[in-house]
């Protein structure tokens, strides 16, 4: 039996039964019924490929079992490792594909952003349909000041109308005329607090707008907080997500590596055990060969041993027998050996297996003790950021709570007292006196030299005669001036050096104009109803001391520093709207009567601009400034102060006794009077030679309100030892070319044309004055367009 055995082991080695398929065949087969549960529950819900891989390492073992116990080639096995190495890649892309998903969750989270982004347009969208009816509101103030100027206008015609009729008809029409005056004067009067009414109106729903517009502005201004917090947050997310991401690659590689190394090392070692028992099952074959050869050989030399004897033959049987049980046992023995060694194989898979579980398991405890870490970090953070936020808040409310109770026992202490405007209640009891009103008013001449001997001493500041004579005049012409000129060239300090050459240091207050201004509560101040107190403002307060006893018979001087810092047109146009009236300019503080209002504010409302104010508004103008709107310059005296002042030698005089701003104003109407026809012959020139060539040309053109300030500004410069051509010089330049500068479609050559007509025409005009301003600016406009 042993001996059949043993052929028949020989002989099914590579054979194929009938019908049975082939060693490979059926290795394949297993192995694609073993790895299609495997695939099939692989998907996009798997977490951690490791599991999968490890199942597929057992299937192969077990299947290089059964092809060991069935006698297939171990190729097969290592191409099962070679599927499983395959099938834990694509769980590998899969990961990518899920951080790819991670990246398609930030685009979605960008395209938020970008709606948010686009909301916030609209916000701006909406906030500039604002600014465009607050636009429309200014437009119709503009249209309201425009009928009080006419109205301004009419009322100085029939003025000078009922002048010159009091002149022809002598004194039996006086009486008539003044009824006539009377009148004229009542509806004007009435048509003015119609308007002023309506301007109230428009300028309350301004400032309506104006709040509504800052509500949104504040509200946008919280979105885009809003929003920059979000994508912080997101960037902080996206930062965690990257450093997760790294982490988990830097540990499937880690863990791959490792994998691959420990499966390259035990497949070898497989492989090689495989080889030495395929060598020994080989060397039992052969073994059992030589052993089937032996017993043929014997069998034959049996059938030919007819001539041995019984008990011969007898012996070399047991001999042969005892041979044959040997090899037999040996034979045995060799397939125990191989069951061992794969059960040892097998015993090492398992264990190899166990390591593994273990260390998936430890990596997961590791992974969830990260992620406890990482959320107590995150935690951490939070109270740390919380913990400050709260710290700062609380400092702010501190603070608040000290600022409130001040402000809570400031109004208890006015309640006290029972004043709406403290500062200016409290100037009522300090300047109640008043001031002698006797000073003597030097002449025009030389009240000049006088100006420019205590500028010299007592301000250190050098200017020309002429340049004093234009601001003396300047102040004849218009209550606002404006002083142009490069940084530090001491236009704040001839504003305030204007009030020390009158003779009063203390006629003069400085009021530094903010970026920020917008409105004319800015500039005024505004009436607190919880504290039913007004705050009062720097400028109010000074127009105020203005009007005191103390300072009514002086020149006062209001100096508005950086006045082009903000729009003038916004924050100033309840005071250029007031300076075009004549008759008891006033501007509105509080719309209902306060209780104990100061004894100068008019019916507890409206303060008033007295006339013995004058606003100097100093101009820088580079990029941190805004320009002059033509209704500015039109109602101001304009100033370019020189870069460099003439060198004067010290003049050692004493200080003037205070001017009296009646005696100064009388001196103005004296010189106006005595030289109004040095007025009425450069109007006369500029309308025969000048008005049509410049409305033709140039597109200029001017009105009434040039022609009475020439009226009032020529005479002042030719009684103050100046000249006509002087006045007219300093007016073309400030008030008629000035608006050519930046026009670009005036070329150069008509202006290189108009400024040699212009200087032989003003040379003819006045011979005694050359140009140097209207040159100047008409030179500098060349120049600007390529000429030299």
């Amino acid at each position: 039996m042993g001996k059949r055995q043993t052929r028949t082991r020989g002989k099914t080695k590579g054979a194929v039964w009938p019908g049975q398929p082939a060693a490979s065949q059926r290795t394949a087969a297993t192995r694609a019924r073993q790895l299609a549960p495997a695939a099939s529950t692989t998907g996009p819900k798997e977490k951690d490929g490791t599991a999968a891989l490890l199942t597929e390492i057992q299937q192969v073992a077990a299947e290089a079992q059964v092809g060991l116990a069935a006698g297939d080639e171990p190729d097969s096995a290592a191409s099962g490792l070679e599927q499983a190495w395959q099938l834990y890649r694509t769980l590998a892309k899969r990961q990518a594909e899920a951080a790819d998903a991670l990246a398609v969750q930030g685009e979605r989270l960008r395209a938020d952003r970008e709606e948010l982004d686009a909301a916030v347009a609209r916000q701006f969208e909406e906030a500039a349909a604002l600014q465009e009816q607050r636009a429309t509101l200014e437009v119709r103030t503009e249209l309201l000041d425009r009928r009080v100027r006419a109205l301004s206008d009419r009322e100085q015609a029939a003025e000078a109308q009922f002048a010159e009729l009091r002149l022809e008809a002598g004194r039996e029409l006086e009486t008539w005329l003044a009824d006539q005056r009377r009148t004229a004067v009542d509806a004007l009067d009435t048509e003015r607090q119609a308007w002023q009414t309506r301007w109230s109106e428009a300028q309350r729903r301004l400032a309506d707008a104006q709040a509504a517009l800052d509500q949104r502005e504040s509200e946008l201004a919280q979105r885009e907080r809003d929003l920059r917090s979000a994508q912080l947050q997101l960037e902080d997310e996206r930062e965690d997500v990257a450093q997760l991401k790294a982490a988990l690659k830097e540990q499937q590689a880690s863990r791959a590596e490792r994998f691959e190394r420990e499966v390259t090392s035990r497949t070898d070692q497989l492989l090689q055990q495989m080889e030495e028992d395929r060598h020994r099952l080989a060397a039992v074959t052969e073994g059992n060969e030589r052993l089937s050869a032996r017993l043929g050989a014997y069998d034959s030399a049996l059938a030919s041993l007819g001539g041995m004897t019984l008990e011969q033959v007898v012996e070399r049987m047991a001999e042969l027998r005892a041979e044959k049980a040997h090899l037999l046992e040996e034979n045995a023995t060799a397939p125990r050996a191989d069951a061992r060694m794969l059960e040892q194989l097998r015993q090492q898979v398992m264990q190899l297996a166990a390591d593994n579980e273990e260390l998936v398991r430890e990596r997961g405890e590791l992974e969830s003790a990260l992620q406890r870490d990482r959320i107590a970090v995150n935690e951490r953070q939070n109270y740390l950021e919380a913990n400050n936020w709260l710290r700062a808040a609380n400092s702010q409310l501190q603070q608040l709570l000290n600022e409130e109770a001040a402000k809570l026992k400031a109004t208890a202490q006015v309640g006290k007292e029972g004043h709406a405007f403290p500062a200016c209640s409290h100037m009522d009891r300090e300047f109640g006196t008043p001031w002698p009103s006797d000073a003597h008013t030097p002449e025009l001449p030389e009240l000049v030299r006088q100006m420019q001997a205590v500028i010299r001493q007592k301000a250190s500041l050098s200017y020309g005669l002429s340049d004093l004579r234009l601001v003396l005049a300047g102040m004849a012409m218009s209550r606002l001036h404006l002083f142009q000129g490069i940084s530090g060239i001491g236009k704040t300090g001839l504003a305030r050096a204007l009030a020390t050459a009158f003779g009063s240091d203390n006629s003069v207050a400085v009021v530094p104009v903010q970026a920020g201004w917008r409105d004319p509560q800015d500039l005024m101040g505004y009436y607190n109803s919880f504290d039913r107190i007004f705050y009062e403002s720097e400028f109010t307060k000074a127009l105020y001391r203005a009007q005191c006893p103390v300072f009514k018979n002086r020149p006062f001087f209001i100096v508005l520093d950086e006045m082009n810092l903000s729009h003038p047109e916004q924050y100033f146009s309840g005071v250029l709207s007031a300076l075009s009236i004549k008759d008891r300019p006033r501007l509105a503080l509080t719309t209902a009567p306060v209780r104990n209002p100061p004894d100068l504010l008019i019916d507890g409302t409206h303060i008033a601009v007295p006339d013995n104010v004058w606003f100097i508004g100093t101009a820088n103008h580079d990029e941190t400034t805004v320009g002059f709107a033509d209704k500015t310059y039109d109602r101001a005296f304009v100033l370019e102060l020189p870069w460099q002042h003439p060198d004067l030698a010290e003049m050692a005089t004493a200080l003037p006794e205070p001017l009296a701003h009646r005696g100064l104003s009388q001196a103005f109407t004296e010189a106006q009077a005595t030289y109004g026809t040095e007025a009425a012959s450069i109007i006369d020139f500029l309308d025969t030679h000048w008005r049509s060539r410049f409305a033709e040309e140039m597109r200029i053109g001017w009105g009434n309100r040039l022609e009475l300030q020439i009226k009032e500004f020529a005479p002042v410069i030719v009684a103050a030892e100046g000249s006509p051509g002087e006045a007219l010089d300093h007016l073309l330049a400030t008030r008629i070319l000035r608006s050519i500068r930046g026009r670009y479609d005036i070329h150069a050559d008509s202006l290189d044309t108009l400024r040699t007509d212009l200087v032989e025409s003003l040379m003819l005009f006045d011979s005694a004055h050359e140009p140097v301003a209207t040159q100047r600016l008409l030179d500098d406009e060349i120049r600007s367009r390529g000429r030299r």
